[in-house]
């Protein structure tokens, strides 16, 4: 985005509605032409006695932002600031007011409210706030940066109890530890995902919400529903209550999905187990498919039921896209890794060892597996992220670096 924004001073154009005279004198104190934001049009009156006439002097002003009181009346405004936004009035909607509520704060990111100022007007907020709606409020610049786009791996399991969410989690924590680029987690399991749970977090928004938003969604607005790990990894989470897939359309997931590629260097998404619209758009988008199977009977019957769709999704795509990992692997299981391949007619890229006690030990305090202690597993995952960031193959490094990473897991 361009310094250069719309009127002739650099200074964004905005607009206040509010029934409170000293928040609004206090508002145009603070935001200055200096400060980069110029207001040119007050509204006092309640939101239902809001004229054509004023909304006639917003559509002519052409607003950046819009600063919307929802103290007095929140309900009536936050329908109010959804109607700015579907009218496009405004590039951009802030809220005021003591609100503190995390469903009326979820109510208003889903209005498309961008941003909430306390009624006090902190300066250090206030400074923060203008930087943030000058990146989303400029016009493009007309040259953009190229970057290349980032690779996306979908984790997926025909079978429940696999181990899928396990691996997601641990794969795109080491993915992050061995590259130190960005790497971000999406939770696709709409019903009862579970990323969250893994790695200790709560968080407040999730991919429904930003599913619902994706007609306005840019980097600003994406970072408003990412809640980030003390590892370093992002996280995009299921919702806590579940969702009914079918209520989401899944070309937004597709679209929403590209668009992250455009944003992080690894993605790693944990798909649902079912092979809804949802997974096939994740799969679309997917530079791999790691396909997860256990060496038991079941997994490789539901595998294999699995296999002629990914094959057919593959088209012409490279011979590796879909990319097999056994996991719960112990060489004394009766069933082989080479009957695997033959049952399956695919080879297995990765074995994950049978580590029941470190994997249960670190679901149990949430912290990924390849944080803590040095286990069997978390070694095999960090084999697979190696190859999968271009580290090394097989689990052996171009250097030691790899090794010295891994030599200061849990210390």
């Amino acid at each position: 985005m361009s310094d250069e924004l719309q009127n002739g001073n650099g200074a964004m154009k905005g607009a206040i509605i509010s029934t409170d005279p000293e928040f609004r004198k206090r508002l145009a104190e603070v935001f200055s032409p200096e400060a980069g934001l110029e207001f040119g049009l007050e509204v006092d009156q309640p939101f239902t006695s809001i004229t054509d006439s004023q909304l006639k002097k917003l559509q002519e002003l052409d607003s950046d932002v819009v600063f919307v009181d929802l103290e007095s009346d929140p309900q009536v405004g936050l329908k109010f600031a959804q109607f700015l936004v579907d009218s496009n009035l405004a590039r951009a909607v802030v809220g005021a007011g003591n609100v503190t509520s995390p469903d009326l704060l979820l109510q208003a990111m889903q209005a498309g409210i961008l941003e909430f100022l306390p009624k006090s007007l902190d300066s250090e907020k206030v400074s923060g706030l203008v930087e943030r709606l000058r990146k989303r409020t400029g016009k493009p610049s007309g040259v953009k940066k190229s970057r290349e786009l980032g690779k996306l791996l979908s984790v997926f399991s025909p079978k429940g109890g696999s181990g899928a969410t396990t691996f997601a989690v641990n794969l795109a924590v080491a993915m992050h530890q061995l590259s130190r680029k960005r790497t971000l987690i999406v939770d696709l399991d709409l019903e009862l995902g579970e990323t969250a749970l893994l790695l200790g977090m709560e968080p407040r928004f999730s991919s429904v919400d930003l599913v619902r938003n994706y007609h306005r969604v840019d980097e600003g607005l994406l970072a408003s529903y990412i809640e980030q790990d003390s590892s370093g990894v992002e996280l995009l989470s299921a919702p806590y209550q579940p969702a009914d897939f079918q209520s989401v359309d899944g070309d937004r997931i597709g679209a929403i999905l590209n668009f992250l590629k455009e944003q992080y260097d690894y993605i790693v998404v944990d798909a649902p187990k079912t092979l809804n619209p949802v997974t096939l758009n994740a799969f679309e988008a997917s530079d791999h498919i790691l396909l997860l199977s256990t060496a038991d009977l079941q997994s490789l019957r539901n595998v294999t039921r699995s296999l002629p769709l990914l094959k057919g999704l593959a088209g012409s795509r490279p011979e590796d896209w879909i990319r097999l990992i056994v996991n719960r692997y112990n060489p004394s299981l009766p069933i082989t890794v080479g009957e695997v391949e033959r049952t399956l007619g695919l080879k297995v890229s990765w074995t994950l060892r049978n580590d029941y006690r470190a994997v249960i030990d670190s679901i149990n305090e949430g912290r990924p597996a390849v944080l803590r202690k040095k286990s069997h597993y978390a070694q095999n995952v960090h084999a697979v992220a190696a190859d999968l960031t271009g580290m090394g193959a097989g689990g052996k490094t171009k250097s030691n670096l790899f090794g010295k990473l891994l030599a200061g897991v849990g210390k």
